[in-house]
């Protein structure tokens, strides 16, 4: 359930900043909607650190740490799309990066104005 909601968020997050980035299209201001990607900090231990000490667990820590990038690469794609002269040069407004710094098309509902207004609403 949990993982759920999460996609959940991302998936408004995504709305919201497409909708956002309509509502300042004619102004200096450029906004575009990141997903910083599996970083390697904690934060990912706190459900198997709630349960009973095992080798699942263990297992499942190391397993969320393997293919993450460090804290300091996880930052990359937000200074990019918060920096870059690339994003007002090239007029990049409400799209959708992952690390580090590559534009990604999501899923094609998130194009929907009427989702992006009904979540304003």
């Amino acid at each position: 359930m949990t993982k759920l909601r999460y996609g959940h968020s991302k998936y408004a997050n995504i709305l919201f900043g497409k909708a956002l980035a309509s509502r300042l299209e004619n102004e200096q201001v450029f906004v575009n909607i990141v997903h910083p990607g599996e970083i390697k900090t904690n934060m990912g231990n706190t459900h198997a650190n709630d349960m009973e000490p095992s080798i699942c667990t263990e297992i499942m820590k190391n397993f969320a740490s393997a293919g993450a990038i460090s804290v300091e690469d996880g930052t990359l794609t937000q200074l990019y799309c918060a920096t870059s002269p690339e994003v007002q040069n090239k007029n990049i407004r409400g799209k959708f990066f992952i690390p580090i710094a590559h534009e990604l098309d999501p899923m094609p509902e998130v194009e929907s104005k009427e989702l992006q207004e009904q979540l304003w609403t």
